[in-house]
């Protein structure tokens, strides 16, 4: 009986451990905007052009996209969505781009948009010096033998084929402007056409690589909200590891004393490798130590806690110690799926312990 009664108790403590567990799960995920686990396919191939862009906001000063040319503003996310079109042969001098996207998190305010094509370079192409790229909003199909379709020109450019470049973008803002104020209905896609110089048109696989859906993205950019500027001194804060502040070689004295430690999240370790694709782990940190009479000035106590920390030697029983805490935090990016499958770019703010001190 009392072996049954073990048994019992140590089941009871291993589902309160999961239930906990999972309301912690639960509770990161609300503060990423999903409302459940995203569901990841194994062969997932992150298409060159989000990983180029995770890589650019992980280094910049600011939880802000820094995107030239695009006005993302206070932009904190980016989604990429696939190119859906119909297949595409050697003779096509136009194409039908399609994209997926049938809204925007009522949360989130829409602030620019780009479609971003991986090149080919050929014989034909690299013969003429420029070519012009012209992308078209199809506001109205057209019939076959009835009428033509209503195209409004968003974007242009003229390529220099010369010159190597792995990819091309094309700002589509407009188009995602036209649908969000008919709620996605008329979302009818993108038209592309190459033009040469001459005025004839050329084959677009030439060109562009539209075999591969992940070869063709629309990368839209959106606000929700939670994004503050970040100043170049703070993340310079953020990458600086002193010894003192990791706690490596210090005294037994100065450990007690209110400082940062380090703590590394390891996604894997904790579960959520399979849909957070980047960065594998971060340094978050943690402020740990005693906030003592007198407090020193490297401790960043502010003058409530001065004040508090003098009574407490008044009156122990009748006011408390005041608490090492997060004075200074930084953001972090991470690429993510979301629960429709789409991948996610995003800065989040106070990710990251930069100080601690006495409050």
């Amino acid at each position: 009986m009392i072996i049954i009664l073990m048994l019992l108790a140590m089941l009871h403590t291993g589902l309160a451990t999961i239930a906990g567990y999972e309301k912690l799960e639960n509770n990161f995920l609300k503060k990423l905007g999903l409302s459940q686990r995203p569901v990841v396919e194994k062969d997932l191939e992150i298409p060159s052009a989000t990983m180029e862009l995770y890589n650019s906001m992980s280094n910049a000063t600011s939880t802000h996209i820094p995107i030239p040319g695009l006005h993302t503003t206070s932009a904190n996310t980016a989604k990429t969505y696939y190119n859906k079109g119909s297949p595409i042969n050697s003779k096509s001098k136009r194409y039908r781009l399609q994209f997926d996207i049938d809204s925007i998190p009522e949360k989130e305010q829409f602030k620019a948009a780009e479609v971003r094509f991986s090149m080919l370079y050929d014989n034909v192409t690299q013969n003429e010096e420029f070519i012009h790229v012209v992308i078209q909003d199809i506001i109205q199909p057209g019939i076959k033998g009835v009428s033509k379709p209503v195209l409004r020109i968003i974007d242009s450019k003229s390529i220099n084929m010369s010159k190597v470049s792995k990819s091309e973008s094309f700002d589509v803002t407009p188009f995602i402007e036209r649908l969000l104020k008919n709620k996605f209905k008329d979302n009818n896609g993108l038209l592309v056409q190459c033009i040469k110089f001459s005025g004839s048109q050329i084959n677009l696989l030439n060109v562009f690589d539209f075999m591969s859906p992940e070869k063709a993205l629309l990368l839209v950019y959106t606000d929700d909200g939670t994004s503050e500027k970040s100043s170049l001194e703070q993340m310079m804060q953020r990458s600086k590891r002193s010894v003192a502040q990791l706690g490596g070689s210090q005294k037994k004295t100065k450990k007690k004393i209110c400082q940062r430690y380090s703590m590394y999240v390891d996604f894997k370790e904790v579960g959520f490798s399979d849909w957070i694709k980047a960065p594998p782990g971060y340094e978050a940190f943690y402020c740990h130590g005693k906030c003592s009479f007198p407090l020193a000035s490297h401790i960043n106590a502010s003058n409530h806690a001065v004040m508090q920390t003098l009574m407490h030697t008044f009156n122990p029983s009748l006011v408390p110690l005041t608490c090492c805490v997060p004075t200074k935090q930084s953001s972090q990016t991470l690429l993510y799926l979301d629960t429709d499958g789409k991948l996610v770019v995003k800065n989040y703010p106070d990710m990251s312990v930069d100080e601690c001190g006495c409050r």
